[in-house]
């Protein structure tokens, strides 16, 4: 039987980037942030980050496509010029170990009074 994580469960929330380009094009990753709590609220929280990350790349959209995937979310854009795509993939990722001091770029607020609304 699988063990639940606890409550007190250090959540990260991790974006995917993919940028095409001639060659096949190049992955990066960057931790948006961390939320220490239930999954439920961390994918939440997660979903709230999808739908607002704009990636750097293309300046000029044409078209951006947000999905839920098994474990956690998918963004595609695609720019004007070339019809080149950019894929977002968000994760939640529990943190089971670090062995360094680095701060992360947001702490989440303690979850609201009332369940968040995820379609």
């Amino acid at each position: 039987m699988a063990k639940l994580p606890a409550m007190n469960t250090t959540w990260h929330l991790l974006v995917e980037r993919h940028e095409t380009a001639p060659g096949g094009g190049f992955w990066g990753s960057q931790v948006l942030g961390q939320y220490v709590g239930t999954r439920e609220r961390a994918m939440a929280l997660l979903e709230e980050r999808a739908r607002n990350y704009v990636p750097e790349h293309p300046w000029n959209r044409e078209r951006t496509q947000l999905y839920r995937i098994t474990d956690g979310f998918m963004k595609v854009t695609e720019g004007v010029r070339h019809r080149r795509r950019w894929t977002c993939r968000f994760v939640l990722a529990e943190l089971l170990h670090d062995d360094g001091a680095g701060g992360f770029p947001f702490v989440a607020p303690p979850p609201p009074s009332t369940p968040p609304d995820v379609r």
